[in-house]
């Protein structure tokens, strides 16, 4: 009970100061680490699907090479059909 007090109490303060309970803050911080990921797996799926456009990733042949204008190579396919790429050369323009 005393203890059911005491929290009460800093939640009290906390809201009269500004501040925020370490709880609020630590959710607040995963929700945004979260939307972050969420943002980079999203710009990720961009890009290889920009590189497929632009002729950039393509599958080896059987011999194992790649066309000269393909600067990654498809490594396999995640679970939405997006290729997942791996950069293996640059262009020299």
């Amino acid at each position: 009970m005393m203890k059911k007090k005491i929290e009460q109490d800093s939640q009290k303060a906390a809201s009269r100061t500004g501040t925020k309970s370490p709880e609020t803050a630590a959710s607040q911080k995963a929700a945004a680490d979260h939307q972050a990921a969420a943002n980079c797996d999203a710009a990720a799926d961009r890009f290889a699907k920009d590189l497929l456009v632009r002729g950039e990733a393509a599958e080896p042949t059987q011999e194992g090479t790649l066309p000269l204008d393909a600067t990654h190579v498809i490594t396999g396919k995640k679970e939405d059909g997006t290729p997942e790429v791996k950069r293996v050369r640059y262009k020299a323009f």
